[in-house]
């Protein structure tokens, strides 16, 4: 498939400039208090790192920057924001799991396959959850929805709410997650149908950027056109 039909199919993700502001301390007319910073950006917000923290606890975010203050924040591009490597209109790394926890896709072949990858101690993950099982319900017919953790089957399993209806796996080798250099979770990936070559990136929250029910309908639209 050209790159041309990939940039047609992928129009719906076409980037544009992304700046997130930092927050500034208030100032403060009494000098026996001491300014106190903003609360740091809550995790819903932004991805989680892509490992759960030791201790178990998401720890709380620096300004601007969803891995902490150890670590070094995104280049600022004129483009959306990625915590993966970039595979956009490259064909997708092999689909590698341990075990489906429940019914086995049908054949991919000829599909649109949407996979997330994602953790049960990630709040953002668990919102994710929702949109996947919304498309799911409405575009089952044409699009195959995979959700991947690196968990265990049993935390997989703990999890009941939100209770997810797509396709469920784990892989606790993480090795496509590792193939992409995922580094924050959610992280989704759309492949078109005919190649399975990738035309959506991306954290799927990111304002301004969301994987939204209009974006999966219209690549359904432009892959239905070219059949």
């Amino acid at each position: 498939m050209s790159k041309i039909r990939l940039s047609v199919i992928a129009a719906a993700a076409i980037t544009v400039s992304l700046v997130l502001p930092l927050q500034a301390e208030p100032k403060t007319n009494n000098p026996a208090k001491a300014p106190t910073t903003q609360p740091a950006q809550p995790c819903e917000e932004m991805p989680c790192p892509s490992t759960r923290p030791a201790g178990g606890d998401i720890p709380a975010f620096a300004t601007n920057n969803p891995f902490g203050s150890s670590n070094p924040l995104p280049e600022a591009k004129r483009e959306k924001m990625l915590w993966a490597k970039s595979i956009l209109y490259e064909k997708a790394p092999e689909l590698v799991v341990e075990k489906w926890l429940g019914p086995k896709p049908p054949d991919l072949k000829g599909k649109i396959v949407l996979i997330e990858f994602w953790a049960t101690w990630c709040p953002p993950c668990r919102r994710s959850l929702t949109l996947l099982n919304e498309l799911h319900r409405k575009y089952g017919k044409d699009v195959i929805v995979i959700g991947i953790s690196d968990e265990t089957e049993e935390a997989v399993r703990k999890l009941k709410e939100p209770k997810i209806e797509f396709y469920c796996a784990v892989d606790t080798q993480a090795r496509m997650k590792k193939a992409i250099e995922v580094r924050g979770i959610p992280h989704a990936i759309v492949l078109e149908p005919e190649d399975h070559c990738v035309v959506w990136e991306g954290f799927p929250l990111l304002k301004g950027y969301e994987l939204t029910d209009k974006v999966i309908a219209k690549i359904i639209a432009i892959a239905k056109k070219k059949d």
